[in-house]
């Protein structure tokens, strides 16, 4: 059997593609960034690549997916669908091209599944279905949506919820948080990640707007794809909404002096006031602990810090 992601070539989804082809399972990868595998310098996947079917479509290309998914649903045991824009100051300079993609995305998933019954999809969602409440918010906390982004991320385990329980379907919602490590590049993400894990590539004189007055629940890549994967491979489940995150708040200052510590080497580093984005920490993983046996490795961030820095030295060029 193979299990199809939506995003597979992303940050999280790269690692949930490699951890299940690690352990055996086909994996098929719908992303745009399929045609240029050879350049996304993701080197754990070259490990694995026998055991990938890479697929080039655009989530919001109804037609293309359709085809996509009836080509392999016969070998399909479910989806998980992890195409997003992330959030961070620039989603809403762009709002109708970005809700498209994590809304209009999320439901052509769902659609697409309904008619050719694929019955099981986790869905990639956020802890900012909470919002600005306060943390340790709880899967009981109430949906809160802060921001466009937030928004479009309540649509989406909506719209999940109703097609499981108008069609019977299995839709499972893993509400992730703020993710770091392997597989992406400080340089290639906003200022807040530059100044707090910048130093590890070597960047300096990084000057980020906001982001001194926050504590945040930072999750290592590995720990994010492997509370995943256990959602998607439980038999079953009572509850439909897991936080998959660390579990942990750390203050981005404190951060900055773990890499300083860990390189060697202090940066020129400033972050403004104010908090990066506004939400609560941490999430509360109790209920992943307990239904899925969800157990992060990385609780000490410091762990975290020392592996993506190995990943950055490797992986120099």
């Amino acid at each position: 059997m193979s299990v199809l992601i939506t995003g597979g070539l992303g940050h999280v989804g790269s690692w949930v593609a490699y951890q299940l082809a690690k352990q055996g399972k086909q994996v098929i990868i719908c992303d745009m960034a399929a045609g240029h595998f050879d350049r996304l310098g993701l080197d754990y996947l070259e490990e694995v690549r026998d055991k990938l079917v890479l697929e080039a479509v655009d989530v919001l290309d109804y037609h293309s997916m359709f085809e996509l998914f009836r080509r392999h649903q016969d070998e399909l045991e479910g989806v998980i669908h992890g195409v997003s824009v992330i959030a961070g100051p620039t989603f809403q300079q762009r709002p109708f091209k970005n809700i498209s993609i994590n809304a209009m995305g999320t439901l052509n998933v769902l659609e697409i599944c309904r008619i050719l019954g694929i019955n099981k999809v986790v869905n990639m969602s956020s802890g900012a279905v909470y919002g600005d409440a306060p943390g340790p918010q709880s899967e009981a906390t109430p949906y809160k949506a802060t921001d466009l982004y937030g928004a479009t991320k309540v649509a989406g385990e909506l719209y999940g919820l109703q097609y499981s329980d108008t069609y019977g379907m299995d839709v499972r919602n893993a509400r992730l948080f703020f993710v770091y490590g392997p597989g992406k590049r400080p340089s290639h993400m906003h200022m807040v990640y530059q100044g707090l894990f910048g130093p590890l590539e070597g960047l300096d004189d990084i000057q980020a707007p906001n982001g001194a007055e926050q504590a945040l629940d930072w999750t290592h890549v590995h720990d994010t794809a492997a509370g995943i994967v256990k959602l998607f491979q439980k038999d079953s489940v009572v509850q439909r909404n897991f936080n998959i995150s660390s579990g942990v708040s750390v203050d981005h200052l404190q951060i900055v002096e773990h890499v300083a510590e860990i390189t060697g080497k202090r940066a020129n580093v400033k972050l403004g006031p104010g908090p990066f984005v506004v939400r609560g920490a941490p999430l509360d993983i109790s209920l992943a602990q307990q239904e899925l046996g969800f157990t992060p490795r990385f609780t000490d961030i410091r762990e975290g810090i020392r592996d993506y820095w190995q990943w950055l030295k490797s992986n120099a060029n």
